[in-house]
């Protein structure tokens, strides 16, 4: 399952406050045998943003999302060079949160070259779209990359959702 809409959740100043809560002292590092890369939790946003983001990912998904105050935008920063190889996040556990059920995000800026968020579906590669602020969503066990940045740097926003944090019930 992939959605992806084509007008942003957020106006421009919005999404530029979202971006401007990059903090180099704040960044969180991951490390991979030929790469790392670098991120922010923002836990400082308005609840609203968050709020909007939820609603429009219950919207998709067709379930409710419980303990939204355990959910946080994950600011990820990719300079000229980083990439993330192709791979799934459905392994990945929290131990009050469960299981990760989906991924979602949206782009802060589209003044990049390459870069192209680029997921596996019905057996071919998709890229989604650079509209900034435009939300996508997928199941968090679609493989998924990000391919290497050419120039300048890429700024996206990601949640994910867990098992235990929905409700089982869909809605109409």
């Amino acid at each position: 399952m992939i959605f992806e809409d084509s007008t942003s959740l957020f106006n421009s100043t919005e999404l530029d406050f979202i971006k401007s809560s990059w903090r180099d002292d704040k960044a969180e590092k991951r490390n991979y045998k030929d790469r790392t890369y670098y991120y922010n939790v923002l836990y400082d946003l308005p609840q609203e943003y968050l709020d909007r983001f939820l609603d429009w990912i219950e919207n998709k998904i067709g379930k409710n999302i419980d303990n939204r105050k355990k959910y946080h935008l994950i600011l990820h920063r990719f300079k000229k060079g980083d990439y993330f190889d192709y791979h799934t996040d459905g392994g990945y556990r929290d131990k009050e949160l469960g299981k990760r059920e989906y991924a979602a995000g949206f782009h802060l800026n589209n003044d990049y070259e390459g870069g192209e968020f680029v997921v596996y579906e019905n057996e071919k590669e998709r890229v989604i779209g650079k509209q900034i602020g435009a939300p996508y969503i997928f199941s968090a066990d679609i493989g998924h990359k990000i391919n290497k940045v050419k120039s300048n740097t890429r700024y996206s926003i990601v949640v994910f959702v867990y098992n235990n944090s929905i409700d089982k019930k869909t809605f109409i």
